[in-house]
């Protein structure tokens, strides 16, 4: 009787062992965030941009998937009932973004202006720096890193180390894990996952498909736009968009 408790307390052992580890080291799956965007906060200093904000304009709130595997990953926006139009359209982005760690590349799908249009080129290089600070994001313990982006603006990241991949939504990544939560420093957008499934992406769900003759370089779509559209577009506005992609 003796024997047989301890057979089954060993069991019992080593099937919450092989749990445990497995669960550590997800390297394929989907993650649901949602992205939560306080326009009156971002665009406060804007006077083009004002007029179309009305007083119950305030939060708006999107949903998006991460799908990854070991190598590539999927950030594309989860389609709502009700599409933004005009104006809100533009305030309120839905890239698409793939990426591919062992390539060193990154392909987004943006929307400029109502045009769709497509930038490969590298991953950004991200210089993170880990605190000891966490908190636990859909069920993961997450561990907070900063990111200085330019001289005026702090971002925050929380990542786990238990999604093996070094993934985030967005253009952000770097860290040695999945980011599961986002932030810039004064709260005006926020992204946060919602749950985290493991799954295995289909090649539809996580390849990017698009005309290679299409696809910018980012600066070169930039120098474009300055060229087409510098009457409209700041140099600084750009900057600050691309540098989320």
């Amino acid at each position: 009787m003796i024997l047989n408790g301890i057979k089954k307390s060993i069991a019992t052992a080593v099937v919450v062992l092989i749990a445990t580890t497995s669960f550590a080291q997800m390297t394929s799956g989907k993650v649901v965030f949602y992205r939560k965007m306080n326009l009156k906060k971002m665009f406060k200093d804007n006077e083009r941009v004002k007029p179309f904000l009305s007083d119950d304009v305030t939060w708006h709130v999107d949903s998006f998937a991460l799908y990854f595997n070991d190598s590539l990953s999927a950030f594309v926006p989860i389609e709502s009932d009700e599409p933004q139009q005009g104006m809100m359209k533009m305030l309120t982005p839905q890239n698409t973004t793939y990426k591919n760690i062992n390539q060193n590349e990154r392909v987004v799908m943006m929307n400029m202006m109502g045009s769709a249009v497509t930038v490969k080129d590298t991953l950004k290089p991200r210089v993170w720096k880990v605190t000891e600070s966490t908190r636990k994001i859909a069920g993961y313990r997450c561990r907070k890193s900063v990111l200085e982006l330019n001289d005026t603006t702090r971002l925050y990241a929380w990542f786990t180390v238990d999604l093996v991949p070094s993934i985030g939504p967005e253009g952000f990544d770097g860290l040695p894990g999945a980011i599961l939560g986002f932030a810039n420093e004064e709260g005006s957008i926020v992204y946060f996952a919602k749950r985290v499934e493991a799954m295995a992406p289909t090649e539809k769900q996580i390849k990017a498909v698009y005309k290679e003759k299409e696809a910018y370089k980012e600066e070169a779509l930039k120098a474009l736009l300055l060229e087409k559209m510098g009457k409209w577009i700041k140099k600084e506005d750009l900057d600050a968009q691309f540098a989320w992609i």
